[in-house]
């Protein structure tokens, strides 16, 4: 056995995840994307710089293990090999075009991984493929950028309508927005474009404008989405209770919306709610054109819950990587970054895949996902120190066949029980405070001695 064998078994039984990280990336991030780059540039052009050196590089801060460009320049400078003058100007104007075909691709890899490692889908309305579409505002940049410097407000850098699958549970598509102030339903065009029959979309009221319900239900898709308060529509026939589901009690009724040729008749769920939403509301009424033989009122009630999932996918992207960074002002790059955390994020959902495939479902649910970011950054540095890249692919299979094997052996040494999620108590009502006749400080140390 060679001795990066023995290396490489070391870093099996101890870091697991980390080795399983640095497998899957390898086939996410690859020269492929230099092919993704030429598919979908417009003015962008590669001299020295490869486009997939440059997404390595930012990949690296979006998996933490790098803090900030200038880092992620440092650790790259060989293969950039460009000046960091040059590589600031790339980052700062990669189209946004290239940044969603990037998404793309990764959920393209993801889902073949998926299928090589045996990881079935999940079934949520049989005949229709489910799709959760959400807007995400990015955080306010610091005003590194001449523009901004000398203003009082905040510098926003951009928005990302997101399509989330489902079925697969990945990021399939990223539409960018580099104006801030521009609405998410500027990006339902190229949405649309996107869908095909059979596609069901869940969507927040954000979405619920009737052109795209329309053009939807003329495209042969379907919608689950929330009924926004300007949106009125004219009642047709009685309301009917359907039932209860677990959040209240459900109604139903026909509603006519749009005017002249876009006019649509939809069925209106109303969820008469069992505790108020966190904004207050006890009603909500949620708008669809799935036929009734196809799905019951509760059960499209029930559906529409399930768009809280892209919610969850998002605030991991937030808690367990990097998606945003404050110094990364211009709007192309900060989106760039965003959309290589969601191909990040859907390099984790492969690794959870095989850890399904290999451990108790139950126990893999219950992972804390900052516990596992924890466990693949820590060790990560010091597996691309002791195992170069190149005697890397000598050891680990290249294929994506192989590479599905190995990460299902390898996940059979991760002890899944050891991640498990802290569960905390019920919180307790914190005691009313007093005033002190000392002033505003106390000694802790005699509190704690006059109570003994």
């Amino acid at each position: 056995m060679s001795v990066g064998s023995v290396v490489l078994q070391r870093f099996i039984q101890k870091n697991p995840l980390a080795v399983m990280v640095r497998c899957l990336s390898g086939q996410v991030m690859c020269e492929d994307l230099d092919q993704v780059f030429e598919q979908h540039r417009c003015h962008c052009y590669e001299d020295q710089l490869k486009f997939s050196a440059l997404a390595a590089s930012v990949a690296e801060i979006a998996l933490g293990t790098v803090e900030n460009p200038n880092q992620a320049y440092k650790a790259y400078r060989h293969e950039l090999q460009v000046s960091r003058t040059a590589y600031y100007d790339k980052l700062n104007h990669v189209e946004t075009a290239i940044s969603e075909g990037v998404v793309r691709f990764s959920a393209q890899q993801s889902t073949q991984l998926l299928k090589e490692i045996g990881c079935g889908e999940w079934e949520v309305l049989p005949g229709y493929r489910c799709i959760a579409l959400d807007g995400n505002h990015l955080q306010k940049s610091e005003k590194r950028l001449g523009v901004l410097r000398g203003l009082c407000a905040a510098g926003l850098p951009g928005t990302t309508v997101a399509r989330y699958d489902l079925q697969s549970q990945l990021f399939t598509h990223a539409y960018l927005i580099e104006d801030a102030h521009a609405h998410e339903s500027s990006a339902l065009d190229r949405v649309l474009e996107d869908l095909t029959p059979r596609n069901l979309v869940l969507a927040d009221r954000h979405f619920c404008i009737v052109d795209f319900l329309w053009r939807l239900d003329q495209k042969g898709a379907a919608f689950v989405i929330r009924q926004h308060g300007r949106l009125k529509g004219e009642p047709m026939g009685k309301r009917k209770k359907r039932g209860q589901s677990r959040n209240g009690t459900v109604y139903e009724q026909n509603l006519q919306i749009g005017s002249g040729e876009q006019i649509l008749i939809v069925r209106r769920i109303t969820l008469e709610l069992k505790e108020p939403t966190r904004d207050g509301e006890t009603v909500i009424h949620i708008l669809s054109n799935v036929p009734v033989k196809e799905a019951t009122a509760i059960r499209l009630a029930r559906l529409y819950h399930q768009r809280w999932e892209v919610e969850n996918a998002f605030h991991i992207l937030t808690m367990t990587l990097t998606c945003e960074l404050k110094s990364l002002g211009h709007p192309r790059a900060a989106l760039f970054l965003f959309c290589m955390a969601m191909m990040a994020f859907n390099t984790r959902q492969v690794l959870l895949g095989a850890l399904f495939a290999e451990h108790d479902q139950e126990d893999v649910k219950q992972m804390s996902q900052f516990q596992v970011a924890k466990a693949i950054v820590g060790p990560t540095e010091g597996l691309l120190t002791a195992l170069p890249e190149q005697e890397w692919k000598t050891l680990v299979p290249q294929s994506l066949s192989g590479c599905a094997q190995f990460l299902l052996e390898v996940s059979r040494h991760v002890d899944v029980k050891s991640y498990r999620k802290s569960v905390r108590g019920p919180k307790k009502k914190p005691p009313s405070r007093k005033r002190c006749k000392a002033g505003t400080h106390v000694s802790t140390f005699k509190l704690l001695n006059s109570k003994t």
